[in-house]
């Protein structure tokens, strides 16, 4: 899987948000609704999530293994994408 830059700038870009989670999560719909692959999203999450842990920004990184849960299924039904 190819990594896609722009998609990892603004998921960045929503860490430094006031509501980071709600951010992310408003973006990752947007791309499953214009057809990117849950698959290809989960991997993009992936990879900003093994950056985080590398720069020891766990606070962040737990901020996007919650969105990850929504898009795997592991989350209240109403918060699933």
């Amino acid at each position: 899987m190819a990594v896609n830059e722009d998609i990892l700038a603004a998921f960045r870009g929503a860490l430094h948000t006031a509501e980071p989670v709600t951010r992310i999560r408003a973006l990752v719909r947007d791309e499953l609704e214009h057809g990117v692959p849950r698959s290809e999203v989960l991997g993009q999450l992936e990879s900003l999530r093994i950056e985080l842990r590398g720069n020891g920004r766990a606070a962040e990184e737990d901020t996007v293994l919650e969105v990850m849960d929504f898009v795997s299924g592991w989350s209240s039904p109403h918060m699933q994408l």
